[in-house]
Formats: C-alpha cells, sequence, structure tokens
C-alpha cells in the first residue's frame, strides 16, 4: 500500500503497545428461594453466595441495576440446571459510591464465608477501595464496567476486570473512524471534570489520531471545577476541525452537543464510551442526534446469534424488556466465574480454597455472548486485534435512543 496511508494493522499494533503500556445489611441476604436457592445446602449439594457489590445512586445506578439483574439471571438459570453440583444464592448490597462504603461492604461480603466470589463493584473510585479489601480476604471479584487498574499494585490476584481498558477506548475511536472512512481533521476536548479515565483515552486518541491515521488533530483539555468547556469547544470549531470528540461526563457532553448544533456542525462526532446506555439522547434532544458511542458493551438484542438470542429472551421473561446495557457483559462475568468456581468445589462440598477460583481464572477463555474473555497480565479484559475490532460495537443516537450500528470490523465469515 501506500506509504503514508495507515493500516488498521498498523492502528492495532500501535494500541496493543499503548495498551501495554500502561452499605446495605444482611437482613435480604436471601433473595426468594424459588430463584435463588435457599441457601440450605443439602448433604449432596452445598449452598454457596455470590456477592454483588453495587453503587445504587447517581450516575450508577443503572450500571447496579444491570448487573443485580444480571447476577440474579444467571444464578436462577444455575438452579434450575438438573445434577448441578452446588446451589447457589445472591448477596447484594450497596455501598452509596463512597471508599467508605466500599470498603465496609467488601468487609461485610468477605466477612461471610458463604460468599465464593463477588460481582463488583461498579465504579472506578469504588473498585479502588474495595481491591484493598478483597486482596486481604482472598476473596476474588469482578468488575464489568471500569477499566483502570491502579488497583493492581495492591491486588495483583484476585481483581479482575471485564469492562473494556481506557487506552482501548481511544483506539476503539481511531479505528472506528478509519473503517469507516470518517478520518479528517479533528477536534479533541478532553474535559478533566471526567475523571482520569477521559484523560487516559484522550491522549492516546490524540496521538494515534495523529501518528496512525495522519490527519490533524485539536486538542483542547478543560480542567477540573472551571467552566471552560464552551471556550474549548468554541476554541476548536474556530480551527474548522471537520471530526469533533467530547470526552467528558454526562451533563457537559450534552451541554458541548447543543453547543455544537448551534454552531451548525454536521461533522462525525464522539462521545466517551462510558455514556453508552445513559440519558444522553434523552437530554440533548435534536442536538444529540448522530453522536456516536464506540465501547465492547454490546445490545445483545441487536445481534441474531443463537447465544445473544438465548439471552435476550431469558432476560425478557424475568425483566419484561431487552437486556440492560451492560447487562450482558455483567452476566458473561457471572458465567465466567460460576464456571472456574466449580472446579475448585471440594467432593462432597465443603468450603473452597478462596485463592483456587483467582488462580483458575487468571488463565481462562471464556466465549461469551458477544466477545471471547482473556485477561492480560493485570487481571484486565485483554484488548487485542480481534476484540477491537469484531467485538467492539459501534452506537449511534437516533430517534433519541441508542442505536448499535455494529461491530467495528464485521465478522470476517469462515471460508
Amino acid at each position: 500500500g501506500h506509504p503514508t496511508r495507515p493500516s488498521r494493522r498498523r492502528l492495532l499494533l500501535a494500541g496493543g503497545a499503548v495498551l501495554l503500556a500502561g452499605g446495605g445489611t444482611g437482613a435480604a441476604l436471601w433473595a426468594a428461594g424459588r430463584d435463588d436457592g435457599s441457601g440450605k445446602g443439602t448433604a449432596a449439594r452445598p449452598s454457596y453466595v455470590l456477592g454483588v457489590q453495587v453503587t445504587k445512586s447517581g450516575a450508577a445506578a443503572p450500571l447496579a441495576r444491570a448487573c443485580e439483574r444480571a447476577a440474579r439471571l444467571a444464578v436462577a438459570q444455575h438452579n434450575a440446571t438438573a445434577g448441578r453440583a452446588f446451589d447457589l444464592g445472591v448477596r447484594v448490597l450497596d455501598d452509596h459510591g463512597t471508599v467508605d462504603g466500599a470498603t465496609a461492604v467488601a468487609h461485610e461480603l468477605a466477612a461471610d464465608r458463604a460468599v465464593v466470589a463477588v460481582l463488583g463493584p461498579v465504579t472506578e473510585l469504588t473498585l479502588r477501595a474495595a481491591s484493598r479489601v478483597y486482596a486481604s480476604a482472598k476473596l476474588t471479584h469482578i468488575s464489568s464496567t471500569t477499566g483502570q487498574n491502579d488497583y493492581y499494585v495492591w491486588s495483583p490476584t484476585v481483581t479482575f476486570q471485564t469492562g473494556t481498558g481506557q487506552q482501548a477506548a481511544g483506539t476503539a475511536i481511531a479505528l472506528h473512524a478509519l473503517v469507516g472512512g470518517l478520518v479528517a481533521p479533528a477536534g479533541i476536548v478532553i474535559d478533566r471534570s471526567g475523571g482520569s479515565v477521559e484523560y487516559d483515552q484522550g491522549s492516546v486518541l490524540a496521538t494515534q489520531w495523529w501518528g496512525a491515521l495522519r490527519s490533524q488533530v485539536v486538542p483542547e483539555v478543560v480542567a477540573e471545577d472551571t467552566d471552560d468547556a464552551p471556550a474549548a469547544v468554541a476554541s476548536v470549531l474556530s480551527r474548522k476541525v471537520h471530526d469533533f470528540v467530547y470526552l467528558g461526563p454526562l451533563d457537559a457532553t450534552v451541554r458541548a452537543a447543543r453547543q455544537l448544533s448551534a454552531a451548525g456542525f454536521t461533522g462525525p462526532r464522539w462521545m466517551s464510551h462510558l455514556l453508552y446506555g445513559s440519558d444522553f439522547p434523552k437530554l440533548a434532544g435534536a442536538a444529540g442526534e448522530g453522536w456516536f458511542a464506540v465501547t465492547p458493551a454490546v445490545d445483545a438484542s441487536a445481534l441474531k446469534t443463537k447465544a445473544a438470542e438465548r439471552f435476550t429472551a431469558a432476560w425478557r421473561k424475568r425483566y419484561g424488556g431487552i437486556p440492560d446495557p451492560y447487562g450482558a457483559e455483567a452476566y458473561d462475568s457471572v458465567q465466567m466465574v460460576l464456571r472456574e468456581f466449580a472446579r475448585t468445589v471440594p467432593s462432597g462440598g465443603g468450603r473452597p480454597d478462596r485463592l483456587a477460583l483467582a488462580l483458575r481464572l487468571h488463565k481462562a477463555t471464556y466465549q461469551g455472548i458477544a466477545r471471547t474473555y482473556t485477561f492480560n497480565d493485570y487481571n484486565q479484559f485483554n484488548a487485542d486485534a480481534r476484540t477491537m475490532g469484531g467485538e467492539t460495537y459501534v452506537h449511534q443516537v437516533h430517534d433519541g435512543r441508542f442505536r448499535q450500528v455494529g461491530p467495528i470490523l464485521a465478522k470476517q465469515t469462515k471460508g
């Protein structure tokens, strides 16, 4: 090919290199017995508990709902399986999104000897706090909605993430622009009020836009606790960019969408992957139409595979609607954990060795509803060329809701 023309392979390799661098009480201990097991194991069949640590308030509330529903569905299916070796209960605790709350909930779940693994926490802040407790208790936990690895220093063994790494999120936008023929001079506004997550993906994206995509980039960084965002957006627009990326929290992104709309900007626009499934379409209204969110989070109801159709039907039957955003990833995470846990249960029941599950999970490969899960050296979801292209989804706001356009790269049919 022409030497200046970027290649998908180079972008994927660049992304890979970057990736490598880089309180409730126990009152409601058991849910309805017929759903989740009574908690009274029989002599033939021991009973264990899956903990779920979530934040039921603020921006994380929808994630909490998706995770709790996914866990209850997976556990109900497990308990309905003939010939199963053990029964399972679900114990859901709300950490209120604070360091103290996350620490207290993790202590409570770790102290419950029936708890064999935990789904969650759901935010970076709560994961950072809780992972210290889970590490000392040797209790495996898996977060399906976070992507930073600054927990690794103190929890190198039992903390796992199936959410997307932040650098991978930057690469995904660049790859989507390349594959979709959307590469043009781009404005990238990194709003630090969204936290370090936005900075991580934005700096990677800016580097790749200029280095791998060979296109002009106009980056602006908005400091936290300032009201400089509108000025930053105006400054970028004055530079005659054709593409626009706003990486920030929900309210700021909605405001940017309105500002771009008022300025008559109609080029491709991307938001942070964290806003997929948020109220952005509703809040931005007409100004939000056409915006992209690129993320491994899949809308299983839009897929035609048997696995996705089975999952969607089971979710609909239980909850009366299509799966919540991030529901598929939480469900996959629980299924993966349960499969590996089953292999650590001593014959005749008894208390499994908690650490055995973490050691198994680290080496595991699991085929989920829409992607294959393996973990890197930091126990994060291993984003490689295949998952980046074929198992990362483009969602576009259309008629006031997120609609799944498809994977970045259409799956290659086996010939």
